[in-house]
């Protein structure tokens, strides 16, 4: 059973989450939280797999307790369901530990789909949005706060550097090859590369792989 918390300011968001996955045999909310700082005092109490995040609430917004969730409890998985969908959001979550990435209008099966998928150690994005405009307008970032990488992605991650090609990927970690490429698209989004080329120099510029 995942255990998830959901963290809104608005009860009425929660309802609809809640009812949404009422009837998911696997995924079961056992907490909810109207500040950051309300998820942080239940994580230190209950077990929970993957906390659903607004961005915009009081006192500790949905970032900053995604950036203290990382740091406290580095096993609990957080996706970000937010009605923010522009870049400067979707890196930030991602650079602060973030797992994923949700549009308050994303359906329920989605829902349940991103849930299931961060919990196995992935990452995922809603497709409302638009990650070609997040990969063109970014530069590639090297610095000394990288993205937070899973152990997947950096499996992927070599491999392509190594110079395998998609459908070499997925045979060889044994996953479809529309994971490979989800994973290749979350990497150029974290990495703000806009093509390949760019991705492997930014590996081996940050010494990400050998």
């Amino acid at each position: 059973m995942i255990s998830v918390l959901v963290a809104d300011d608005h009860g009425l968001m929660i309802d609809g989450i809640k009812t949404a996955l009422a009837d998911t045999s696997d995924i079961q909310i056992v907490a909810e939280a109207n500040n950051g700082l309300e998820v942080i005092k239940i994580l230190k109490d209950q077990k929970i797999d993957v906390v659903l995040m607004d961005i915009n609430m009081p006192y500790m917004d949905g970032l900053e307790c995604t950036k203290e969730i990382t740091r406290q409890f580095p096993n609990v998985k957080t996706i970000a369901l937010t009605q923010y969908n522009e870049s400067r959001f979707v890196k930030k979550m991602l650079r602060y530990g973030a797992s994923g990435y949700l549009l308050k209008d994303t359906l329920r099966d989605e829902l349940r789909e991103a849930i299931r998928s961060v919990y196995n150690g992935n990452q995922y994005f809603s497709d409302n949005i638009d990650n070609r405009n997040i990969l063109l307008n970014e530069a590639p970032q090297i610095n000394n706060e990288l993205p937070i990488l899973t152990d997947r992605e950096l499996e992927v991650l070599s491999l392509i550097c190594n110079e395998f090609s998609g459908p070499e990927i997925a045979l060889k970690i044994n996953v479809s090859f529309g994971t490979v490429e989800k994973h290749r698209a979350n990497l150029m989004i974290k990495s703000g590369s806009k093509n390949t080329a760019g991705l492997v120099r930014w590996a081996l510029e940050n010494n990400l792989v050998q």
